[in-house]
């Protein structure tokens, strides 16, 4: 695989990335922390329920290529002029990525990440751990049958409640 595919997810302490609702509970701090790794990543690859949630903000397209894979119709501004969207399996948006030239990218959303994960081609994990816990959500990974072994690479420490941790897949 010649495109690094990073996992990028803000996760409350029982690993939940979303309320039911879809509501967000990420800091600030964390918020800041993603936009500059989608700088250095320069591909976003998100799912439908995080295009519903980041398309409503000021930072929405973000820079570089913006890809939204997703089976429903959702109407795009005309002046979005970097993303796209894409009803394709994640071995198709990898082939995308690399036929526009680029070199790594950046998965967030669960069932997303989950479906890149299980098949494979995800190389590294980036999971800010925030200072929250509640009952009912949406699991950073949906429920679906693999196994993947990671090795930490990092801890970094956003403020004295919230960190972030680096792992590589290994297998």
């Amino acid at each position: 695989m010649s495109v690094n595919v990073a996992i990028y997810m803000h996760v409350s302490i029982n690993g939940m990335i979303a309320r039911l609702d879809n509501s967000d509970f990420s800091s600030e701090l964390a918020r800041s922390d993603f936009l500059k790794m989608i700088k250095r990543y320069k591909v976003n690859v998100i799912g439908r329920n995080t295009f519903n949630m980041a398309s409503k903000s000021n930072d929405f397209p973000l820079d570089g290529f913006n890809i939204v894979v997703t089976s429903h119709k959702i109407k795009l501004k005309k002046e979005w002029k970097n993303v796209i969207m894409a009803n394709k399996k994640p071995k198709e948006i990898i082939k995308i990525i690399e036929s526009n030239g680029y070199k790594s990218a950046m998965v967030a959303g669960g069932k997303l990440a989950t479906s890149f994960l299980k098949e494979g081609l995800v190389n590294e994990l980036y999971i800010n751990v925030e200072p929250i816990a509640f009952g009912k959500g949406i699991p950073i990974f949906a429920n679906e049958k693999f196994e993947k072994r990671l090795e930490l690479l990092q801890v970094k420490k956003f403020s004295k409640n919230e960190v972030r941790l680096h792992y590589r897949v290994l297998n």
